[in-house]
């Protein structure tokens, strides 16, 4: 659970201090107040890094640092904080938890984070990068083994990529190293294969339920893993070795976790360029339900929602639907006004 917030030099907040409900909060603002700021802090702090930009952008404008403090109880009161310090074009960031340095794999899966936006129909409609996004963005925060792997594949795949680079522009010719890296590449590969097949596996058994009771209609829904690369230890070695002329003509790494798709199908159809805008915020909502029925089953720690002025984007019956779920844990809103379909909630103004 959340207990407050302190914001030194984040964003459009000089010096900003929040509480937080147990249940639900209700940050109320005109636009361009800032709100979305604060979940973004929320955000930041417990998945690492920034939903919208980068990290440098996190710091006031014409400040040449940044301080955010989040009281949280995980067993007991405990106060995560972080700095970021610009100089000369250079972010450097330190990270404590109760004064005690840790690193950013330290702290995911600590609190773990479900935000809703009104860009997440972009799940639906944009590039394979969003729906990659999406599942990395879960699994992380519920597998110690995933992050792991993640973290550990994009390391090596730094490393190949720089040496394809170097060998496309003839500045080495040392390709023995490729094989190494392909070898370093196996087990982190076929972790993150595991782990995407389970969360795709869930999403087949629920999605389609999450949508019709939202929609009312008796549809189906179809998640499809689109894997460039084949589950198979042996045979994603023998993959990587097949491409290397390819990839080495290209200059990076053309196969893998990071260019694999995510299809999802209504009733046959691929969602992409096929729904209509009730659909797409019908499917949306959907998934981010998933999300909280996943992170629920896989952590102890229940999910703090985060709501950045959805409900206004939402009709009725989808309001309702997000609404049920914000009672399961707590959850903290943004809103230019008071809304009407929610009875109990702590109101915060800005």
């Amino acid at each position: 659970m959340i207990e407050s917030i302190k914001l030194v030099n984040f964003r459009s907040h000089g010096d900003l201090s929040i509480n937080f409900s147990p249940n639900t909060t209700a940050i109320i603002g005109s636009n361009a107040a800032g709100k979305t700021n604060i979940l973004e802090a929320l955000y930041y702090a417990f998945i690492t890094k920034s939903f919208r930009s980068t990290q440098s952008s996190l710091i006031k404008r014409d400040m040449d640092f940044m301080k955010l403090n989040v009281i949280y109880h995980h067993e007991k009161p405990s106060n995560l904080e972080y700095r970021l310090k610009q100089s000369g074009g250079f972010v450097s960031r330190t990270i404590t938890i109760n004064n005690v340095k840790k690193r950013a794999s330290d702290v995911i899966g600590i609190q773990p984070i479900v935000i809703f936006v009104p860009d997440d129909v972009r799940i639906i409609t944009d590039g394979p990068q969003f729906r990659r996004n999406l599942i990395n963005n879960i699994i992380i925060q519920t597998s110690r083994e995933y992050l792991t792997a993640i973290n550990r594949f994009q390391k090596i795949l730094t490393q190949r990529n720089r040496l394809l680079y170097n060998l496309k522009h003839n500045r080495t010719n040392s390709k023995d190293q490729l094989f190494v890296y392909n070898l370093q590449l196996v087990d982190p590969i076929s972790t993150i294969y595991s782990h995407r097949d389970e969360l795709v596996d869930f999403l087949n058994k629920n999605l389609g339920k999450k949508y019709s009771s939202i929609s009312g209609h008796s549809d189906k829904i179809t998640i499809e893993q689109l894997n460039t690369l084949p589950k198979d230890k042996d045979y994603i070695l023998a993959s990587l070795e097949a491409r290397l002329g390819d990839d080495m003509a290209a200059g990076f790494t053309s196969k893998g976790p990071h260019k694999d798709e995510l299809a999802i199908s209504l009733n046959g159809f691929s969602t992409r360029d096929n729904l209509s805008r009730g659909e797409n915020r019908s499917l949306s909502l959907a998934i981010k339900l998933c999300e909280l029925d996943y992170i629920r089953l896989k952590t102890e720690t229940p999910p703090l929602l985060l709501l950045d002025d959805v409900l206004s984007e939402l009709d009725e019956q989808r309001q309702s639907h997000l609404i049920e779920q914000a009672a399961n844990q707590q959850t903290i809103l943004t809103s230019t006004s008071i809304s009407d379909s929610i009875n109990d909630y702590e109101i915060v103004k800005i």
